[in-house]
C-alpha cells in the first residue's frame, strides 16, 4: 500500500475527470533496457484490486493494484520546486512525487 499525505489528497482531490470515470494511477510505459516503469494520472474504470485514496469520505484516486504492490510502504506528496519564469521571477512548481521507503522529505529546499 502506498502512503499518501492529505497535502497529497487535497491536491488530488482538485483533478477532474469525466463522469462516470475515476481518477486512476497506472503504468503506461516499461523501458526494456532499464526496466523503469512510468506511472501516470488519468481518468478511467474503477477495478476491484485498486488501493482506493478518499478525503473527507470523497474518493480522489485509485491505484492500480501492481503498482500499490511495486510501491508498497512509498508515500506520495506534493512537492514544491521553485522555478524561474520566463520574466525572471521565482515561481513555484506543484507537482506529486512518490517517495521510497525510509526517504525522508528534503527540508529547507536542499
Amino acid at each position: 500500500m502506498i502512503i499518501i499525505t492529505e497535502e497529497a489528497k487535497a491536491l488530488l482531490g482538485t483533478i477532474e475527470h469525466p463522469e462516470g470515470t475515476v481518477l486512476r494511477l497506472d503504468p503506461v510505459a516499461q523501458h526494456q533496457s532499464t526496466e523503469q516503469i512510468t506511472l501516470g494520472f488519468a481518468p478511467g474504470e474503477p477495478h476491484g484490486d485498486d488501493q482506493i485514496v478518499e478525503q473527507e469520505g470523497e474518493e480522489v484516486l485509485r491505484i492500480a493494484a501492481p503498482v500499490s504492490e511495486l510501491l508498497n510502504g512509498s508515500t506520495m506528496d506534493v512537492m514544491v520546486q521553485e522555478e524561474e519564469s520566463e520574466n525572471g521571477a521565482e515561481r513555484p512548481n506543484v507537482s506529486i512525487g512518490i517517495r521510497p521507503p525510509g526517504h525522508d522529505p528534503s527540508v529547507g529546499g536542499s
